[in-house]
């Protein structure tokens, strides 16, 4: 203990020792200053300068951009902002890719160039389909007794429901709903109303999964917003027979459902005149 007493006296003491720092010109040997000082009061300045160096390197750290160049440190909002651009910019590609092989489908289609089930060349004995213009707003009102001809004309046939279940949405050609939404549970299997040809078999950008059937007499029928496709592009297909399931797919739809449209000589009907669902 003694011997611990005696250090500690000897470091106090040695601390306030007094040196004399002088500075001198090199050539002429000549005094420029002088300081007094003590290890203690140099402790005490080194001490107080690597304080305030810290100070301002941490300040720096925190408040200024300095702190993403260091490694695992980083600013949190912005990488949530690259995550969120990343993901955006995956999805745009995702539909991107999908709308130019729609495209792609579609011209091979129009050329005859695409295969119908296993492999095989595309069935020759399906009806051409009829020059529609599906984006046209059917804004002219037919004559009465056009409309009563061709109630009279489609209603000699028996169509099946594609499912059955509650109208959502109608008929409303003026504001180019050119055919009903049906609601129904889920994985609903959707029907053929009545036999014929699939003349598409696609996914599209505003209507999602979409199949459309040629039937004979210029009658047209339309599935779209499924979750999936049964069927391929040149199938046959008979009344009843299941060629989708039900979904939510494509931009257009807000909730599962299937809509349903029913064309005929070139001109969209109302499915409920003819179909009970």
């Amino acid at each position: 203990m003694e011997g611990l007493e005696k250090k500690n006296k000897k470091l106090k003491e040695r601390l306030k020792e007094h040196f004399r720092l002088v500075i001198l010109n090199d050539n002429t040997l000549e005094e420029v200053s002088t300081y007094r000082l003590n290890l203690l009061n140099l402790y005490l300045l080194i001490s107080s300068v690597l304080v305030m160096v810290g100070l301002i390197v941490g300040s720096l750290i925190f408040y200024t951009p300095l702190k993403t160049f260091i490694p695992g440190y980083g600013d949190i909002e912005a990488n949530n902002d690259f995550l969120e651009l990343q993901q955006s910019t995956k999805s745009l590609e995702n539909e991107i890719s999908a709308l130019s092989e729609y495209i792609e489908r579609s011209k091979n289609r129009l050329n005859g160039s695409d295969l119908g089930d296993e492999g095989k060349a595309p069935i020759t004995s399906i009806p051409a389909p009829l020059d529609i213009d599906f984006e046209r707003e059917t804004n002219t009102v037919l004559p009465s007794i056009r409309k009563n001809d061709q109630k009279a004309k489609l209603g000699q046939y028996y169509l099946l429901a594609p499912i059955n279940g509650h109208i959502s949405k109608d008929f409303m050609p003026n504001e180019k709903h050119f055919g009903v939404d049906i609601l129904g549970p889920k994985n609903t299997a959707v029907k053929a109303i009545m036999d014929g040809y699939v003349i598409e078999s696609d996914w599209t950008l505003d209507s999602g999964n979409t199949i459309a059937i040629q039937h004979a007499n210029n009658i047209v029928s339309f599935y779209k917003h499924n979750s999936s496709i049964l069927k391929k592009a040149g199938s046959f297909v008979q009344a009843g027979e299941a060629i989708a399931i039900i979904g939510n797919s494509g931009t257009l739809s807000d909730g599962p459902h299937l809509h349903f449209e029913l064309w005929y000589n070139g001109h969209p009907v109302n499915p409920t005149e003819f179909i009970n669902f």
